[in-house]
Parts: structure tokens; C-alpha cells; sequence
């Protein structure tokens, strides 16, 4: 192996820049990417603490950009062939401004309906659907039956459900 100098790295630079850009341009059909592959073949050499070719260090930039090319060229193909055409016709997958506030007029109306909820129907909601307690577990926590802890939650999912489907005038039941 042969030790290389920053400083016959900036002379193989100053030399053959425009030769090297010229052989990767016709290598990947783009004068940007050859000059950014030309650029990564000299920061590759000034990377290496020695070389192989120890005679002709031209000859190992050369190599070294034509790998480079090679590497882009499959790294381009391997994008291209896994590329999807796209259908400009396909419709966002987010939501759109009039569903957005839809959604949260719904949330408001919800949340509006579980507050106005007696507070034993409501901590037995909440405790099933956010907390996600089994009916014995809910039942222990509130000393209840399970079958009091069913009944004020059949009440308070009515209860939302009317509110959701007539804002107006659905109310909580028994309130």
C-alpha cells in the first residue's frame, strides 16, 4: 500500500476534475449527479490513509468514481423498479377541512353529553371505555352489583347516543 498526501490529492483534484465529471457524465446521464459523485470520489481519497497503486493514482480516482456511478445506477434502478405510478385522481387520505370540523363538533358534543351525565353513570363510562375495567372490577371499585354497574352504563350510552343523534334536545336520562 502506498501513503497518499492531501496535497496529491488537491493536484489529482485540480487536474483532473473536468475529465473525471466528463467520464461519470456519461456514466449517469446527469451533470449534478456526476459532479457530486466526482466530489465523493475525492472525499473518498482523502479518507484513505493508503492506496494500492502506488504508479497511478490517477487511475484509482477513476476507479473509484466508476463504483460510485455503478453504486448510484443500482440504487436508481432498485428505486425505479419499486416506484408506484401514481393516480393523480386518488383522494387525500386526510381528512379534509369540513370533515375535520365535523369530527369536532361530534368530540364537543360528546364530551358535552358524558358532563352532563349523573356523575355515578358517567365514573362507570369512564371507567369502562377509557380505563377499560371489566364490569367486576368497576363493580368493586364502586361497591356495586355488576348488575348496577350494566344498567349505568346502558344509561349513559343511550344517554350520549340520543345527544349525538338530536344535539337539540337530546339530554341526559334522569338528570
Amino acid at each position: 500500500m502506498y501513503a497518499i498526501t492531501h496535497e496529491q490529492i488537491c493536484d489529482l483534484f485540480r487536474d483532473h476534475r473536468e475529465a473525471v465529471v466528463a467520464f461519470l457524465l456519461k456514466r449517469v446521464q446527469c451533470k449534478e449527479m456526476a459532479s457530486d459523485l466526482s466530489q465523493e470520489a475525492y472525499l473518498r481519497l482523502l479518507r484513505k490513509d493508503a492506496i494500492p497503486y502506488k504508479d497511478n493514482l490517477t487511475a484509482y480516482l477513476y476507479r473509484t468514481a466508476e463504483r460510485l456511478a455503478i453504486d448510484f445506477l443500482r440504487q436508481n434502478k432498485r428505486w425505479a423498479e419499486g416506484s408506484v405510478v401514481l393516480d393523480e385522481e386518488l383522494p387525500c387520505p386526510n381528512l379534509q377541512p369540513e370533515e375535520l370540523a365535523a369530527v369536532r363538533e361530534q368530540c364537543e358534543l360528546l364530551l358535552d353529553a358524558i358532563a352532563s351525565l349523573p356523575p355515578v353513570c358517567r365514573h362507570v363510562l369512564l371507567l369502562r371505555r377509557v380505563d377499560e375495567l371489566s364490569y367486576g372490577e368497576i363493580a368493586g371499585r364502586l361497591g356495586i352489583s355488576e348488575k348496577t354497574v350494566q344498567r349505568h352504563l346502558v344509561k349513559a350510552m343511550m344517554s350520549c347516543h340520543a345527544r349525538l343523534e338530536n344535539p337539540l334536545r337530546g339530554r341526559a336520562i334522569g338528570s
